[in-house]
């Protein structure tokens, strides 16, 4: 009995350093980013950016983003709290949910479809730059959040670099929150759906991510997970194969002479 209580703890603990790697890969390179960065947006943003308002147009012609400023308080402060407070709580709860869970497999797939999820995503936050809506003059919108505290986007910019924006980091994994808590069958989970809603209309609510971002976000998450439960079949397959081919106190080669 202890040591399998001692094996799970130990998958528990690689499943947070898996986890603890992403997010220091993320601030490492985001850091390095920023300071090798010459202005803060690229020419290859900003041609990106004008792609993204031509693709935008011919799905919604208005311009949603033309009286952005006069958003009223009460949108400013909702956005505001799903984007920078939501997010992270219910980002850190599900994982401390998923540590307690009485089967391992839940925080395992949690792990590595972030790990998956930023492995796909980092390619493109290096080779294509996308800058946040508001940082792009002609979109038209402003980052909402400022009219509460500019100290909000100043914590999260080491975490979030201001041309990091395709595909949505913050989309794809509220669809690996969200996939992750029903999977695992874990309490409240219709309220971390909702709230994970929430943050996906922040992001664009909030004059931050394009529409493409968000579908791409959408995509990412979706991916990261299905591949994630695929490692983890994949793995509990070999795992039972060991079982198969060495029964408990037979020695030697691994598979039976017998057949």
């Amino acid at each position: 009995m202890g040591v399998r209580l001692a094996v799970r703890s130990r998958g528990r603990i690689a499943a947070w350093g898996l986890l603890a790697a992403v997010f220091l890969a993320n601030y490492v390179e985001t850091t390095v980013e920023d300071r090798l960065r010459e202005t803060p947006v690229s020419e290859l943003g900003y041609r990106t950016a004008r792609a993204f308002t031509e693709v935008e147009s011919t799905v919604q012609p208005e311009d949603l983003f033309a009286n952005h400023e006069a958003t009223g308080a009460v949108a400013v402060y909702g956005y505001s709290v799903a984007y920078f407070f939501l997010f992270p709580i219910v980002a850190l709860g599900l994982a401390l949910a998923l540590t307690c869970h009485r089967e391992e497999w839940p925080l395992r797939v949690f792990a590595r479809a972030l790990a998956i999820d930023y492995a796909v995503s980092l390619p493109f936050f290096l080779l294509f730059p996308v800058p946040e809506r508001w940082a792009y003059p002609e979109s038209g919108a402003i980052l909402l959040s400022d009219r509460w505290s500019a100290a909000l986007i100043a914590a999260l910019r080491p975490m979030s670099g201001l041309d990091n924006c395709f595909p949505s980091f913050h989309v794809s994994m509220s669809v690996v929150l969200v996939a992750v808590a029903f999977l695992a069958g874990v309490r409240f989970r219709g309220s971390i759906a909702a709230l994970g809603l929430a943050v996906v209309i922040s992001t664009f609510g909030l004059g931050i991510h394009w529409l493409p971002d968000i579908v791409a976000g959408v995509a990412t998450g979706i991916l990261s997970v299905a591949l994630a439960l695929r490692f983890e079949a994949a793995g509990r397959s070999r795992k039972d194969l060991s079982r198969w081919a060495r029964p408990a106190g037979v020695t030697g080669a691994p598979f039976s002479a017998r057949g």
